[in-house]
């Protein structure tokens, strides 16, 4: 052994280190997956403009109310993303519901789908609430399936059928009498009486206006014990418009531009949103009690799925 060999056997040895293991790719997605993910993307954006748009006190509360009118089982949030997308829709489904009616998306129009969102699984967030996932979904308006030439029953209401629906099971007892304090009122909550009152004499539809005004009132304080007519009138305001809407009451007078303002200011995330499910539930509420003491089933009003 020469001098320079004990060099080399006192140099220490590296130590044996474990390789770690490599890691495991993430599955690539799905091409439906990658579009449902862009169309709830796209979805989302959209409600973002509206509420913003209310918060910035230019919104458009008619355009709203009108397509909200027509889907009360669905929810505000499909309401805007229906009326943004197909202004006109009478009826939506998805493939499964209209091919369950023997009805075909037309060809052309199954790129055209009108995305709402649909929730999903619940989950609880880190500080122990509970959250939603929604997911998109294609559903298509009447118009653009082979039913769009079929001609569509045109409903219409006995007066007095009509006024008896709208009092059935109200929260509080709707009384007529001869005179109202306060000029070119016809219908009033009193707080003493614990009572709708209602001036008699008047035609049909100026009671549907005028009652249903006050329905919407009791109905909303009935819901939420902080509801204040004086600073959230304007939501019994609009539920009283939509009800005139779906069952065809002359609704001329109301004046829904002043509401495009109403909303300024407010968060566009939390309390518009809010503000606008108060209306769509109240409307919903006495919707449904209207119908079913008509007799209506729901399959025989709207054949579509409460979202």
């Amino acid at each position: 052994m020469n001098n320079f060999d004990d060099l080399f056997e006192q140099q220490p040895q590296p130590e044996a280190t474990e390789k770690p293991e490599p890691q495991k790719e993430k599955p690539k997605k799905q091409w439906w997956q990658i579009r449902e993910e862009k169309q709830r993307k796209e979805a989302y954006a959209t409600l973002d403009r509206v509420f913003g748009a209310f918060s910035e006190g230019h919104g458009d509360m008619k355009a709203y109310l009108d397509t909200q009118s027509r889907f009360p089982f669905h929810s505000a949030r499909n309401a805007i993303l229906i009326g943004e997308q197909c202004p006109n829709a009478k009826r939506v489904g998805g493939y499964k519901e209209w091919a369950s009616q023997g009805v075909e998306i037309l060809e052309e129009e199954k790129r055209l789908p009108i995305i709402i969102l649909e929730p999903g699984k619940a989950y609880r967030r880190e500080d122990g609430s509970v959250g939603q996932n929604f997911y998109a979904k294609e559903v298509f308006d009447i118009s653009q399936t082979t039913a769009r030439d079929e001609a569509q029953p045109q409903v219409s209401y006995d007066d007095r059928l009509l006024l008896k629906a709208l009092i059935s099971n109200s929260p509080v007892p709707i009384r007529a009498v001869e005179e109202l304090p306060g000029q070119g009122r016809g219908a009033m909550f009193d707080p003493e009486q614990n009572a709708i009152l209602v001036k008699k004499g008047m035609d049909a539809p100026d009671i549907f206006r005028c009652v249903s005004l006050e329905l919407a009132n009791a109905q909303l304080a009935r819901s939420n014990a902080e509801y204040s007519r004086e600073t959230e009138g304007y939501k019994a305001y609009a539920v009283s418009y939509m009800l005139c809407q779906r069952y065809g009451v002359e609704a001329g007078g109301y004046n829904i531009s002043r509401l495009d303002g109403v909303l300024q200011g407010q968060d566009p995330k939390e309390e518009i949103p809010a503000a606008l499910t108060d209306m769509r539930d109240t409307f919903k509420e006495i919707n449904g009690r209207m119908a079913r003491a008509m007799g209506l089933s729901r399959a025989g009003r709207q054949k579509e799925q409460e979202r």
